[in-house]
C-alpha cells in the first residue's frame, strides 16, 4: 500500500483503528494511484462520489501501524512549519507596507514644487508621519523561519534585521531636517524594500527547493 500526500493522516488514523480492532482489512475508494491486489480472493464495494463502485482490498502487517502512526506525526510537523514560514511571509509583507508609506512621506517632500520651506507645516507634517511610521517599524516583530529555511536565508536576514534587537535600520529625520537629509533617507529606504523583497524571494525559493 502505497501513502502519498495527503493521505498521511488518514492513513496513520486508519492504521491505528485496524491495530485496535485486529481487522486486516479496510474498504476505501480507489485513487489513480491505488490498484486492486491481483491476489486479492475476496472485493467490498463502496459508493464513490460520482456514484460508481469501486472496490479495494488492503492487508497491512500490524507493526505497520506504527510506522503510518509516525508518518501521521510528520504530517503536524510538516503543518508546524508551514505555519512558521507563513508568519515570517506575514511579518515580512507588514515591514515592507510600512517602508513603502515611510517612503511616500519622504517623497510628498522631495517631490513638491516649489519646495517646501523648513517651517512649512505641510512638510513637517509629513515627517512626523515619517517618525510615527519609524516607530512603527522599529516595534514590529517578525518571527525569524524555522531553522531549516532559516540556515538558507541567514545571510539576508540578518542584512535586515541588523539594528539594536534584531531591528531593522532606518534613518531618523528630525522635523527640521533640510531636503539632501531627506533625500538620503529615502534613498536608504529604497534599499531597505530591496532587501526586504529579496529576503521574501529566497523564502519562497527555499521552501520551493524543499
Amino acid at each position: 500500500m502505497r501513502i502519498e500526500g495527503n493521505d498521511l493522516r488518514l492513513a496513520a488514523a486508519t492504521a491505528t483503528q485496524m491495530q485496535n480492532t485486529g481487522v486486516d482489512k479496510i474498504v476505501a475508494p480507489k485513487t489513480a494511484y491505488q490498484q486492486e491486489p491481483q491476489t486479492a480472493l475476496k472485493e467490498d464495494s463502496v459508493q464513490a462520489l460520482g456514484g460508481d463502485k469501486v472496490s479495494i482490498r488492503v492487508e497491512l502487517p500490524k507493526n505497520n501501524a506504527d510506522t503510518l502512526q509516525k508518518i501521521g506525526n510528520l504530517s503536524d510537523l510538516l503543518n508546524s512549519v508551514a505555519i512558521s514560514i507563513r508568519q515570517t511571509n506575514e511579518g515580512l509583507k507588514a515591514t515592507s507596507q510600512v517602508v513603502a508609506d515611510m517612503k511616500t512621506s519622504l517623497d510628498n517632500i522631495i517631490k513638491n514644487y516649489p519646495p517646501y520651506s523648513l517651517e512649512s507645516k505641510e512638510r513637517i507634517a509629513h515627517l512626523m508621519s515619517y517618525s510615527g511610521l519609524r516607530k512603527q517599524i522599529l516595534s514590529l516583530t517578525v518571527p525569524a523561519p524555522p531553522p531549516p529555511v532559516y540556515e538558507k536565508i541567514k545571510h539576508l536576514w540578518e542584512n535586515l534585521f541588523s539594528g539594536p534587537n534584531n531591528s531593522i535600520q532606518v534613518p531618523s529625520l528630525p522635523h527640521d531636517a533640510p531636503d539632501p537629509h531627506v533625500k538620503a533617507s529615502a534613498s536608504q529606504l529604497d534599499n531597505v524594500s530591496n532587501q526586504v523583497g529579496l529576503l521574501q524571494d529566497a523564502l519562497g525559493n527555499s521552501v520551493k527547493a524543499g
